[in-house]
């Protein structure tokens, strides 16, 4: 593997969670794979805040700061989401 895909792990780490969390949600499951993808999200905010700009790869669009906030503020928000929406009757 090439040391430039190597580097583009944590975007495939986050993608490949946020497709199981759709995946989940397909399923049928509306609640577990809310809250998968919000983990995802939280998880790229994470990951932007931790990882030196050339190690963050894809997850570095904007400045530090702004990446970390808008994802943060989008992973909450599906937490919110997830926890306000009623279970189906």
């Amino acid at each position: 593997m090439s040391g430039a895909r190597l580097r583009e792990w944590p975007a495939a780490l986050v993608l490949g969670s946020v497709l199981a969390g759709l995946v989940v949600v397909a399923a049928d499951r509306f609640r577990p794979g809310s809250a998968l993808l919000a983990a995802s999200l939280l998880l790229a905010a994470v990951l932007r805040a931790v990882l030196p700009e050339r190690r963050a790869g894809l997850l570095a669009v904007r400045g530090r700061v702004v990446d970390v906030a808008v994802l943060a503020a989008i992973g909450a928000g599906l937490v919110v989401l997830t926890v306000v929406v009623p279970p189906p009757a």
